[in-house]
């Protein structure tokens, strides 16, 4: 466990790849290279005097902050790929923020576990007290994108999602 208040980017790395790595399954497994990047978004003056917002890597990071997570995933193979699935652990000392997990032509699912993936509004957290309840943003561990379409050869997409330092 952590005991400062601050993370720098390798200790929230160190965290992710702790907790379990990003892994992409497919058909022909070997084909699929996935890159993963931590960001915040920064405010800034662009060249026409306008606030405007751009991605820029971690350095430190407070509780309450905000991470940007990308996992690109390409096709490295001479032929196309099918069944690609993506799936990431949001980092241990992070809670998964509600409705960020983006990614295009995919169908995306989350996990309380790691191995119950389902939509978000279908999955249900089952307390000590034999309560029940629908799970909340910052109950998700795991989050899967399925991409619906083959990777063609040299073929890149990604997805994303946002997670807050707890």
């Amino acid at each position: 466990m952590l005991t400062t208040r601050s993370l720098t980017l390798s200790h929230i790395l160190l965290a992710a790849l702790a907790l379990s790595t990003t892994h992409a399954v497919s058909a022909q497994d070997n084909c699929i290279q996935l890159t993963t990047v931590a960001e915040t978004a920064q405010q800034y003056v662009n060249e026409k005097g306008q606030t405007a917002t751009r991605l820029a890597p971690v350095g430190k990071a407070l509780p309450g902050d905000e991470v940007i997570w990308t996992i690109t995933a390409k096709n490295v193979c001479a032929k196309p790929v099918e069944n690609v699935v993506v799936a990431n652990p949001v980092p241990e000392h992070m809670s998964y923020v509600a409705s960020s997990a983006i990614g295009v032509g995919t169908e995306i699912a989350y996990s309380l576990d790691g191995k119950d993936f389902k939509p978000l509004t279908a999955l249900v957290v089952h307390a000590a007290d034999g309560s029940t309840h629908a799970a909340k943003a910052e109950e998700i561990r795991h989050i899967r994108w399925t991409y619906t379409a083959a990777f063609a050869p040299g073929a890149t997409a990604f997805v994303r999602y946002r997670a807050t330092v707890d």
